[in-house]
């Protein structure tokens, strides 16, 4: 059966690159002063950033019915029979669910692979999904193959403003009391051990410290094997490119990118946020 592959815009993807690329993409929503923007179409990830310069708090939200509907008539009229699913983390965001029941109402089969990630890293395993859908693969055995390779992925975040990732919700309890603690930077993770969710793995004094102990835990993971690792941040691209330099020096064999954190995300994190990501192969 022909198997299509579907991901939504924390995968950091306009949908003019997502169609690019042969992967069908759905805007989330960001919500800033009771107004809905859908991510990527109405608003940017510069868009989003003046905001959060200007002090908003946006909030987000999973697609809209309209947007979803759509694109199933899309994927349905282009031919496809199944639908692999390949959405930000099920621990953020019920999207996963909304996909399935929009996929159901179209009469298309539907998997749904939880990657636990969200940003580049999820872009990077659509882009798995697709690969196997191209070679011919069940959406059943798409989910399987890429599977295997989520279980040696994770991302490490350093956020400078904990408070943004408080108040949408999307810490657990452990990481969100870490976020009251004085003169402590908090290491954020979020991965299969996880379930998807960020959670405080560690705290430190400075930035400095945090940034060098998740460069450190990351290039022990990678060292000399093949991979690809994301430095993705929230309007600190400085910041960013000094640790993509350190990280391609320690990990020669590596794919090492940089990359801004997409708008759905980043009003969560806030700004001058490092996060990264990575995939061992």
């Amino acid at each position: 059966m022909k198997t299509a592959i579907l991901t939504d815009s924390g995968c950091g993807l306009t949908p003019q690159q997502a169609k690019e690329y042969g992967i069908y993409l759905v805007p989330l929503q960001v919500i800033d002063e009771n107004v809905s923007y859908q991510d990527g179409l109405d608003m940017t990830t510069e868009d989003l950033y003046e905001r959060l310069r200007q002090q908003h708090t946006p909030k987000t939200s999973m697609p809209n019915g309209e947007s979803l509907e759509k694109v199933m008539k899309e994927i349905r009229e282009a031919g496809y029979e199944d639908v692999v699913g390949v959405p930000l983390s099920s621990g953020l965001s019920s999207t996963g669910n909304a996909m399935r029941m929009a996929a159901e109402e179209e009469g298309l089969g539907f998997a749904l692979l939880e990657t636990y990630t969200t940003c580049d890293l999820q872009f990077h395993n659509a882009k798995l999904a697709l690969e196997f859908a191209q070679q011919g693969l069940s959406k059943e055995d798409i989910v399987k193959e890429v599977e295997k390779k989520v279980v040696n992925s994770a991302s490490l975040i350093v956020p400078n403003d904990i408070q943004h990732l408080k108040r949408g919700g999307r810490l657990t309890p452990v990481a969100a009391a870490a976020a009251n603690l004085l003169k402590l930077k908090p290491i954020l993770k979020i991965d299969p051990s996880t379930n998807g969710r960020i959670d405080v793995i560690d705290k430190v004094r400075t930035e400095k410290k945090a940034i060098s102990k998740v460069v450190d835990d990351v290039c022990d993971v990678i060292k000399d094997a093949q991979g690809d690792i994301f430095v993705i941040h929230s309007d600190c691209l400085s910041k960013a490119e000094e640790i993509q330099e350190e990280i391609r020096k320690r990990c020669p064999n590596a794919n090492v990118h940089c990359n801004l954190i997409c708008a759905v995300i980043s009003a969560h994190t806030g700004l001058d946020c490092i996060a990264i990501q990575y995939m061992k192969k």
